[in-house]
């Protein structure tokens, strides 16, 4: 399907720069975090015990992800960032093929180096939506619109009117695809897993791609429970869209602060292979 480069996985992150954003995205949040309340929601019988924690970390999730996998699953992942999940999802199934976008110039091209000598990844400087062509996205450099360790938090959708100051930074312009229009050019008849950190896009990229959708076996996808961007998928009515779908929520681990549900991740799986 795609030319393959030689497998050299990269475990650790190892450049100073990626080190000091860590270091300072710590920092930066630590207090934010530190009063958020972890919750999780969903099937305690079929996650098991050990699964229906609050908060549980990456690799927990994929472990509960990969018991409704092949060993060779065709994995989509939109919002590659850094590429640091691309990496960890290329691990986790080395005979699999992982498909990245990511739509950020910036975060693209770091995540071109990060995995560039990863065999079973193939990542593309696109953004998908629901038309093909080219749309205005949103880089997000936080409340001074000058720092890019808040860059994860961009997005094709505008910024709400009482998130402006926290979301401040350039609008550029960047290539778009409809999945199902770029997957039949590419020859990809299916998707096993998907992979969603769209910053809110998350519902309506799946309506406009009907026939991907209806193939794939998991989604792991952001949650939101406030519309911190214009026209930003809730939780509730894309819990409600991936049911009629023929998905079911399978584990959801998500943040409260004072106000109420906040953010969060959701696993839903399709239903035939729950039963």
């Amino acid at each position: 399907m795609f030319e393959k480069k030689p497998k050299v996985l990269k475990w650790i992150l190892t450049s100073k720069a990626t080190s000091f954003f860590l270091l300072a995205f710590t920092m930066l949040t630590a207090n934010i975090y530190a009063n958020w309340i972890y919750r999780f929601e969903g099937d305690r019988k079929l996650c098991g015990e050990e699964y229906a924690i609050p908060n549980i970390n990456e690799n927990k999730r994929l472990d509960l992800i990969s018991k409704y996998l092949p060993s060779d699953p065709v994995v989509f992942e939109a919002g590659a960032h850094y590429g640091g999940h691309t990496a960890n999802l290329a691990n986790r199934w080395p005979l699999g093929s992982v498909i990245s976008f990511e739509a950020n110039p910036a975060a693209y091209i770091k995540a071109q180096e990060f995995t560039k000598d990863i065999a079973n990844s193939h990542l593309f400087h696109l953004a998908v939506n629901t038309y093909n062509g080219e749309a205005s996205f949103h880089i997000c450099y936080g409340s001074d619109g000058k720092n890019p360790v808040f860059e994860g938090s961009s997005s094709l959708l505008e910024a709400s009117d009482w998130m402006k100051n926290n979301y401040q930074g350039p609008k550029v312009f960047v290539p778009c695809v409809v999945l199902d229009d770029w997957c039949e050019k590419q020859g990809i008849d299916h998707f096993d897993f998907m992979w969603l950190d769209l910053e809110g896009v998350e519902q309506q990229i799946l309506q406009a791609s009907p026939k991907i959708l209806s193939q794939v076996k998991v989604i792991y996808t952001e949650t939101n429970f406030r519309e911190f961007r214009k026209g930003m998928t809730q939780y509730k009515n894309l819990k409600r869209f991936l049911e009629s779908s023929g998905l079911k929520l399978l584990a959801h681990w998500y943040a409260k602060d004072q106000v109420g549900p906040f953010q969060g991740d959701a696993i839903f799986v399709r239903k035939e292979l729950l039963e």
